[in-house]
């Protein structure tokens, strides 16, 4: 089954952006390999709806970790040796010597770039292979026992064939002969171009599985253990916004019994953060990457949606409390049918007045509380909250406290038991003295 979401959910946790500097793709993006860049986009584009591939990853993520290696190679060098094999030569000797025959006609008669280009990009393949090799048999003993060794072994085999060993013989000859270039040329683009095609596929791999990994050692990242859906829970210890540094971790359990998080506090308290914080780790943890957390344990979840930053729509004439409203129903429908998602609301009708968003928050998130899966509501409206701890055990109520020094407030961004009826709005505006400048003082 396919993990499910959509683009504002996307946005809105800032999860893809190859150019966006501060997108979650882009904190992991540090790829040697353009293909591994390749590899890393698709893989964020499709996280896992079983434990046993979440799982699987993560080990291979964590393997790389403690191993700390790197590629023996830089960008340029990759770049040029992917040049050089790109285009296969024929698996016929004769013709493949004959064609490399007349690229050195050419580049004698005509001064023809050809066959030089070819030289260079064999030598750079070579030293590239060479340099390979003995960091791959490093990797396959490093790896017995681990998910990762199935592949180290696939890789490791085809560099120690036997018909590579003239080739590691000249290794260190950075100027191939003639003879050289004929020989070496035809195992590399003839006889071995189907697998070392294949090989690339796995060195992307491993450029991915060394980029990711990497950051997760420099951010202090966890890996996450996934289980099967019927668990239904999310148990994260000291989670943190991935990209905030020095952000404060806070510790967030959704249950079986309770599972709606009703999440309270004054403006800059940190409600959005702690939201996006929540998701972001939903969503690494689903495909198997590192999560911004001390521990994660969760149970399968089939999606998540979120309405954070909901716009409105003026070609279609839509008010930001019609968006808000078209976006709860989209939700509401996905939730409708039957899927154990995740679903994340940021000030439910902000758009409407507070009597109607009270009424409107009230009445949903009741409704959601009886659904399967998991949902984090926030509200600046402390009665809404009021009313719905009455009446329904399945809601647990947190918030972010505000401490006035003063009348300048700061915040603490750590989760307390209970709701909030901080209201730090005038005060705010007070300070800024708006109303000083409107009046000419």
């Amino acid at each position: 089954m396919k993990f499910t979401t959509d683009k504002q959910t996307l946005n809105d946790l800032n999860i893809l952006g190859r150019y966006k500097s501060n997108s979650i793709f882009s904190l992991f993006n540090h790829t040697v390999t353009a293909g591994g860049s390749r590899l890393l986009e698709n893989i964020f584009q499709q996280p896992f709806t079983n434990p046993e591939s979440i799982n699987e990853r993560s080990d291979i993520f964590s393997f790389f970790e403690k191993l700390n290696i790197d590629l023996p190679f830089n960008t340029k060098e990759f770049e040029i040796t992917e040049n050089y094999l790109r285009n296969p030569e024929s698996k016929n000797r004769l013709v493949a010597g004959i064609n490399i025959s007349k690229s050195k006609l050419l580049n004698f008669i005509a001064n023809d770039e050809e066959y030089i280009l070819l030289r260079n990009g064999l030598e750079m393949t070579i030293n590239v292979f060479s340099k390979l090799k003995p960091l791959m048999q490093s990797v396959l003993k490093a790896s017995i026992d681990t998910p990762y060794y199935k592949k180290a072994k696939k890789i490791t085999d085809l560099l120690n064939n036997n018909r590579f060993d003239s080739v590691w013989e000249y290794a260190q000859n950075q100027s191939l002969g003639y003879k050289q270039v004929l020989r070496f040329d035809y195992i590399f683009r003839g006889q071995f171009y189907d697998d070392i095609e294949d090989l690339f596929k796995e060195l992307y791999a491993i450029d991915v599985y060394i980029t990711v990994s990497n950051v997760s050692r420099e951010r202090k990242f966890s890996y996450a253990k996934a289980v099967e859906k019927k668990g239904m829970f999310i148990d994260l210890k000291g989670m943190y916004h991935p990209c905030i540094p020095g952000a404060i971790a806070n510790d967030i359990l959704i249950s079986k019994d309770k599972h709606v998080f009703f999440l309270t506090g004054a403006n800059m308290a940190g409600k959005s953060t702690l939201m996006k914080s929540f998701g972001i780790a939903v969503y690494l943890a689903h495909m198997g990457f590192p999560v911004a957390a001390s521990n994660m344990t969760f149970s399968i979840h089939e999606g998540i949606y979120t309405s954070i930053n909901v716009p409105d729509n003026l070609d279609k004439g839509y008010s930001h409390f019609y968006a808000e409203v078209l976006r709860v129903k989209h939700v509401a429908e996905e939730v409708a049918s039957n899927k154990q998602l995740v679903v994340i609301f940021d000030e439910l009708f902000k758009g409407t007045n507070v009597k109607d968003a009270s009424d409107g928050t009230i009445a949903i998130v009741d409704a959601f509380s009886k659904r399967n899966g998991s949902y984090i509501i926030s509200t600046h409206i402390m009665e809404a909250g009021e009313a719905l701890k009455k009446e329904n055990n399945s809601i647990f109520f947190k918030y972010l406290p505000t401490i006035v020094k003063g009348k300048v407030p700061t915040y603490t961004y750590t989760l307390t038991d209970g709701i909030t009826d901080d209201r730090q709005g005038m005060m705010i505006i007070e300070n800024e003295k708006i109303l000083d400048i409107i009046n000419g003082n």
